[in-house]
């Protein structure tokens, strides 16, 4: 009987904000720009766990939100389409707005659930 899979996290950020995750299990992907960001984005959705359905490797990607916010509108319209890979910007050490994290995710739990449960 073979083994079942299970789906993965990952973070996308700074060296020195995406360290703390790996203590929490995830993957972490260091990055120095926007450019490499959007480069390690774009390889973890691609990635599948090779089964029949072609289900991703990864449940849910956290990106750093100063990264977040400067991929193009129609990157982050594609990976909205789809239900897995969930891309979820995560605040920046340096952010300039601190809410830009609260108000993304709200949107994408009212979507998913059909009312904003969290304002």
């Amino acid at each position: 009987m073979e083994k079942a899979q299970s789906s993965k996290l990952a973070v996308i950020g700074n060296e020195s904000s995406v360290l703390i995750f790996r203590s929490l299990g995830t993957e972490v992907y260091a990055v120095g720009d926007t450019k490499e960001a959007q480069e390690k984005l774009q390889e973890l959705v691609d990635r599948n766990l090779g089964d029949e359905m072609q289900t991703p490797e990864y449940a849910i990607i956290f990106v750093e939100e100063n990264f977040y916010q400067k991929f193009p509108d129609d990157l982050i319209t594609k990976l909205a389409k789809n239900p897995l890979p969930a891309v979820i910007p995560v605040p920046s050490p340096d952010s300039k707005d601190s809410n830009f994290s609260a108000k993304r995710l709200s949107k994408i739990v009212e979507r998913a659930v059909g009312s904003d449960i969290l304002s």
